[in-house]
């Protein structure tokens, strides 16, 4: 009986130590798991491109027109390096639409166009704010090259002339992990440029700011 005793208190003290170390080892792993889980979107990759839609409008002036239209559509190109966990230089190529004014000239109805396009260099900081969730906010500067199209009257060939300055670049965003390569992605551009047509133009000169509102997709290498 003694024996048997003996043993059956050996065998019990070795299933408490296996359940002991088991719960150890269980409670170490569990905030790996969590860091892991946590970590999944700064671990995506260390290069991605991103392609986004986007809505512009111009807070330019139109003084004694018939029509000002602010509105247009547009497309953001960004190529990224991300060379810190929370850091990131992006490369940017944009289309930000164009304001389109008519008014009445002394040839009969005028119409003036500004285009605008530009290519910048951004800063991003990176948030991770789920797994599946980053937040991210931008500032750079950009080379915006605008166009302006002048019409005196229907019929005549219109005028064109363009200039580039280089101008400030902010913005933020909000992309959901769609798989491990592919994010979605919206986002908000802001820029400001001085503009100067010529003194024909329907389109008043000075600051004019700019917003975009984008969507589209980020995949990751």
């Amino acid at each position: 009986m003694r024996w048997g005793q003996a043993g059956e208190r050996a065998g019990a003290v070795k299933r408490r130590t296996w359940s002991a170390a088991g719960a150890v080892a269980l409670c170490l792993s569990a905030p790996l798991a969590g860091q892991a889980q946590t970590m999944a979107f700064d671990q995506a990759r260390t290069f991605s491109v991103g392609l986004a839609g986007s809505a512009t409008h111009w807070r330019a002036g139109c003084p004694g027109t018939t029509v000002c239209d602010r509105n247009d559509s547009g497309w953001r190109l960004t190529g990224a390096w991300q060379f810190a966990p929370q850091a990131a230089l992006e490369l940017v190529a944009a289309d930000q639409g164009r304001v389109r004014s008519e008014g009445l000239g002394d040839s009969g109805l005028r119409t003036s166009e500004l285009r605008m396009r530009g290519a910048g260099v951004n800063l991003a900081w990176l948030l991770p704010l789920t797994p599946d969730w980053l937040f991210t906010a931008r500032a750079g500067a950009i080379g915006n090259r605008a166009r302006f199209i002048e019409t005196a009257s229907p019929g005549v060939s219109p005028e064109e002339s363009s200039r580039t300055r280089t101008d400030p670049m902010l913005g933020l965003g909000l992309s959901w992990r769609l798989s491990p390569a592919v994010s979605v992605d919206g986002r908000l551009d802001w820029t400001s440029t001085r503009v100067a047509p010529s003194s024909q133009s329907l389109i008043g000169p000075g600051s004019t700011p700019s917003h975009q509102w984008g969507l589209g997709l980020t995949a990751y290498f």
